[in-house]
């Protein structure tokens, strides 16, 4: 294999693992059979690889871009399949299609916002973030750790999720406008 092919690999790799997940969701809209979910991503992988090379733009729009491939597939493979117990128009899955982009667009400027908002916070604040969503380790245990009660712990997770939840919101707002 050559350097460039390894390169090509890597770097296919990476954007494919960031973004999976969002295009999984995306794909599971459209279809409703988990075995279906499965074929079509392989197929939306296969696309999105073979035309790897052609895409310029990775970085801001990987996303995006096999969300596009996954929108023609999925209606590709409707128009195929014909076997749907309740069969739904083309205009119509077109339109939920649509949205699940819009709401990728979306959840992709929240969780920007959200990192943002993140990194504002002070040093205890995010420790305590990451023991209560990133931790094996339970709040009553960090409380003891810290010689602090877990309800007080509680309460300071509630505010700092207020918090980041304000923060977030002005973000978006402050994009948008």
């Amino acid at each position: 294999m050559e350097p460039n092919s390894n390169l090509k690999n890597t770097n296919f790799l990476a954007y494919y693992t960031k973004h999976e997940t969002a295009i999984r969701a995306y794909v599971r809209s459209g279809l409703y059979n988990h075995h279906d979910v499965a074929d079509l991503m392989q197929k939306v992988a296969i696309i999105a690889w073979n035309k790897f090379d052609q895409f310029k733009d990775r970085e801001e729009n990987f996303g995006k871009w096999m969300m596009v491939i996954a929108k023609y597939e999925i209606m590709s493979f409707r128009r195929k399949a014909q076997k749907m117990d309740v069969p739904i128009c083309d205009q119509v899955m077109q339109k939920i299609l649509d949205q699940g982009a819009n709401e990728y667009d979306s959840g992709k400027e929240h969780w920007q916002a959200l990192q943002l908002c993140t990194q504002k916070l002070k040093a205890a604040e995010r420790e305590l973030l990451d023991v209560a969503y990133n931790s094996s380790t339970s709040i009553k245990d960090f409380a003891k750790e810290t010689n602090k009660t877990s309800q007080s712990l509680y309460q300071k997770l509630n505010r700092i999720r207020t918090a980041l939840t304000s923060c977030v919101h002005l973000q978006i707002k402050a994009v948008q406008s």
